[in-house]
């Protein structure tokens, strides 16, 4: 396919058969969010979350498609103007024709998504969803869709080695740790971004770890008195790799596109 040819609506189809929107959180808000089907697309950013940096990354390279995790707009917007930083971002995207896509949550939950990917990373086996979701035309006995994702660490590890696994795979600068370093971790259930409310699931299996990006700080106070070891790698670092690995995924959909993936996106967090 040349690129003249590539338009909108075939990389919408491609991304709803690879992250069916059908997989997503009620409250979420996924899919083409702005843009036209019938609009041609040679250039193709994917990030975490557009910003202002992003925004400008794309009008300067002359992208057409930005594929974000986090959806822009997220919640409803009554106002679109140049008083706050979302009116500012999609005026700047509407008036240079440049689309925007977020898979989000179903992302999150598709079969090759961000946790089963986290998983892979992590070297666990027998990766199960922690939470199936069995959805007509989605999903089914043997599909393996759902919230987050869990299995087996074949050998085992001591939490501390756990945590530095965790910290190499997904980037981090840094880890933060509930338990004991030299408790053996055998069993690891992952959630990328905010999943604390995964612990219960994790309690209720009688896992060993959890892996998320971050959680509330009575969550982990929950987690310890359960006996269940927490990770958290931080929100940017548990789903930006992902997202890095969605741009190769696309670029080999769309050869005859330019796919890259944010250079211009950082944590905006720094430990001092």
């Amino acid at each position: 396919m040349a690129v003249a040819d590539l338009k909108l609506d075939a990389v919408c189809e491609f991304l709803e058969r690879f992250a069916p929107v059908q997989l997503a959180e009620s409250w979420d808000n996924v899919g083409l969010l702005i843009g036209s089907p019938n609009q041609p697309v040679e250039g193709i950013i994917t990030c975490l979350t557009v910003t202002p940096e992003v925004v400008a990354e794309a009008i300067q390279a002359d992208a057409n498609l930005i594929v974000t995790h986090h959806p822009l707009p997220f919640r409803a917007t009554k106002q679109i103007t140049t008083r706050d930083t979302v009116g500012q971002m999609l005026l700047d995207l509407i008036k240079h024709e440049i689309a925007v896509y977020s898979p989000h949550t179903a992302f999150d939950s598709c079969a090759e998504g961000i946790n089963f990917q986290l998983a892979t990373a992590m070297g666990l086996t027998e990766i199960e969803p922690l939470i199936p979701i069995d959805l007509l035309g989605v999903s089914g006995p043997t599909s393996q869709v759902g919230t987050g994702r869990f299995g087996t660490l074949p050998s085992g590890a001591p939490l501390a080695q756990v945590a530095e696994t965790a910290k190499k795979v997904t980037g981090a600068s840094m880890v933060k740790v509930v338990g004991r370093a030299t408790s053996e971790i055998r069993t690891i259930a992952v959630g990328c971004g905010s999943a604390g409310e995964l612990l219960s699931s994790v309690i209720e299996k009688k896992l060993d770890c959890l892996i998320v990006g971050e959680t509330s700080f009575h969550t982990c106070l929950e987690a310890k008195a359960q006996g269940v070891a927490l990770v958290l790698v931080g929100h940017f670092a548990s789903e930006r790799f992902a997202v890095e690995k969605l741009a190769t995924i696309l670029s080999d959909a769309f050869p005859s596109a330019n796919v890259w993936s944010s250079r211009q996106e950082a944590n905006p967090i720094h430990f001092a």
